[in-house]
């Protein structure tokens, strides 16, 4: 069900909202990482929260996927302990809670009344040369889980070799579930029996994922450092491409994909040993052929996630660089900078809706940047510690933005419009933890 905001809401926003409401009317389901292929997560759904404050969402720890939104409910997983749970963003209670074998870093994605999640860790289970047979990225327990979307409920379980850090992807009644142990395992969403299995020769470290209209899979793998295209028609890889110089990164970045166009990011060495290259590649989806590639600046050394993960929207690729520091922009057919923010460490892909960009940093600012010049138009304190590298959803007129705090905050559009008109804009507004129903002003 999709309700309407209440008619105190702002009009212009109000007019706004019913042309995303008309964009976004076939969101009954939400079958992959943030929801579409082009990352941009913008849903019709309204939550009903105050449209004036932030209200914050508690959950036991650090959330590093992305909510994703069912019904007019969050479905929120854990990381460490791999708590999973739905909530009434209204009420901030939970109407039901799992917990996953290990830890959760992918997305819970939905189709129906199933809710599939991933699980496992970043550790290696060997030292030992990575060609051995059984070496692979995750230790202890790894796998696929699938819950009853009211209730909570288990469903099926199917366990892997290697993590399931990334976000499985639900195509035709079947889930792909990317795995550190160099393969995509394709399981039926009706019972988590194995239909498929898609060797790759490159573990996936966080690269959910990305499902395009014409059923063609991208995903991005480590150690060889590859993009595959896998046609889910035959559950064949229709196309590869190598980065045999790279540092990192492809393997975590969860691909782009619009207009035919397929977008990635990874990190190189420079002659300074001190100095890392983040480069940004853009494909042909169906060829493969490299259409272009851009330098996304030079910076220190990242830990963890090395390489930002891109958006696509209008037409545009907007990018942030953990590595340079910046968001930029860049036309999607002929790889233009368009223009470049000196922003912060950015490792989530952006939202892009309205004219403006709204980024994530890992010093826990959000970012209001204007989509055509990226002038910088509100930089928003939430907490201390670093936002998730998953990012932020648009659902109706609230920004979800989930942090490693425990926290999820829910930033109305109209709020930061009345920054902006109020002359506070970039002003620190540290967000706190509330209690059930409260909201932070």
């Amino acid at each position: 069900m999709i309700a309407c905001r209440p008619t105190s809401y702002r009009l212009g926003l109000l007019i706004a909202g019913l042309s995303l409401f008309a964009a976004s009317a076939a969101d009954a389901d939400w079958r992959q990482y943030r929801d579409g292929a082009d990352r941009n997560a913008v849903v019709a759904a309204d939550l009903g929260v105050p449209d004036d404050r932030i209200t914050t969402l508690d959950t036991p720890e650090g959330v590093r996927a992305t909510p994703t939104v069912i019904d007019r409910d969050l479905l929120v997983g854990n990381n460490i302990k791999g708590t999973l749970q739905r909530i009434d963003p209204r009420s901030n209670r939970r109407l039901w809670q799992y917990t996953a074998p290990n830890w959760v870093h992918s997305e819970m994605v939905w189709s129906g009344d199933t809710v599939v999640v991933g699980y496992g860790n970043r550790y290696f289970t060997s030292d030992a040369d990575p060609k051995v047979p059984n070496y692979a990225r995750g230790t202890d327990a790894s796998g696929v889980l699938a819950l009853d979307a009211a209730t909570g409920a288990l469903r099926w379980q199917f366990r892997t070799l290697g993590e399931v850090m990334p976000t499985p992807a639900i195509v035709d009644g079947r889930v792909y579930a990317a795995t550190g142990s160099r393969a995509i395992q394709v399981l039926s969403l009706a019972d988590g029996h194995q239909v498929g299995l898609i060797r790759l020769g490159s573990f996936v470290s966080m690269s959910s994922p990305a499902v395009d209209d014409a059923g063609r899979l991208y995903v991005g793998g480590g150690d060889p450092y590859r993009l595959f295209c896998i046609d889910t028609h035959d559950n064949r890889i229709a196309w590869r491409a190598d980065f045999p110089a790279m540092l990192g990164g492809v393997d975590d970045v969860p691909p782009a994909v619009a207009d035919n166009v397929v977008v990635t990011s990874g990190v190189y060495r420079t002659d300074d040993k001190q100095l890392f290259e983040h480069r940004l590649f853009a494909y042909d989806a169906a060829s493969g052929q490299r259409l272009w590639q851009a330098d996304l600046g030079t910076g220190g050394p990242v830990k963890n996630n090395r390489s930002g993960a891109p958006t696509i929207a209008n037409g545009e690729v907007v990018v942030g660089s953990p590595t340079s520091k910046q968001l930029a922009a860049f036309d999607l057919k002929s790889g233009k900078r368009l223009w470049a923010l000196h922003s912060g460490a950015i490792k989530a892909p952006p939202v892009i809706h309205d004219g403006r960009v709204y980024a994530t940093t890992t010093d826990a600012h959000l970012l209001v940047v204007d989509a055509k010049s990226g002038a910088l138009q509100d930089r928003l304190a939430l907490g201390k510690q670093p936002l998730a590298p998953a990012g932020p959803v648009l659902a109706g007129h609230d920004l979800v933005v989930p942090s490693q705090n425990h926290h999820v905050y829910l930033v109305p559009l109209a709020y930061l419009a009345q920054r902006r008109q109020d002359g506070r804009a970039d002003q620190a507004v540290e967000a706190a933890a509330s209690q059930p129903a409260r909201t932070a002003p």
